[in-house]
């Protein structure tokens, strides 16, 4: 990069080619499974919040009702998801079937893996704080739209 480009103090830019790195390097190991990044981020969801509705899952996901349902949809053909009676008696709840239970922990494993790879030049220490100030800038952005 040439000396004293602009790019490289735009923090939206830098994060993006870290993303599409990391995106990158998931999507290759998740390739195995039958699975993207997204769909992996639904799943932990699910299984953190057992019985949440699709409209929930949306918006945990930043995405809207039809991305959602598109979503749900898949994971349920690929027999990771199954829709039952929820919290609330007006809508189906999301929980992961047997199959999901068995294999999202090592699908997490395989992405955790493939981070490393890409942190590995990062002490242990910048890696804990690199993460922390991330989800600052996130809490931060929650608490701004609240």
């Amino acid at each position: 990069m040439k000396e004293g480009c602009d790019l490289e103090t735009l923090l939206g830019y830098q994060m993006q080619k870290c993303h599409l790195l990391l995106t990158s390097n998931a999507r290759a190991v998740l390739d195995g499974f039958g699975i993207s990044p997204a769909k992996l981020a639904a799943l932990l969801l699910i299984r953190e919040n057992p019985g949440c509705d699709q409209t929930s899952l949306g918006r945990m996901l930043s995405v809207n009702r039809s991305s959602a349902m598109k979503l749900v949809d898949r994971l349920e053909e690929l027999g990771l998801v199954d829709r039952r009676q929820g919290r609330d008696m007006r809508s189906n709840g999301l929980f992961l079937t047997d199959h999901a239970e068995l294999i999202v922990g090592d699908m997490l494993n395989h992405v955790r893996a493939a981070e490393r790879s890409i942190t590995e030049s990062l002490t242990a220490r910048e890696g804990a704080d690199l993460l922390r100030l991330l989800l600052k800038l996130q809490f931060g952005q929650v608490c701004a739209k609240t």
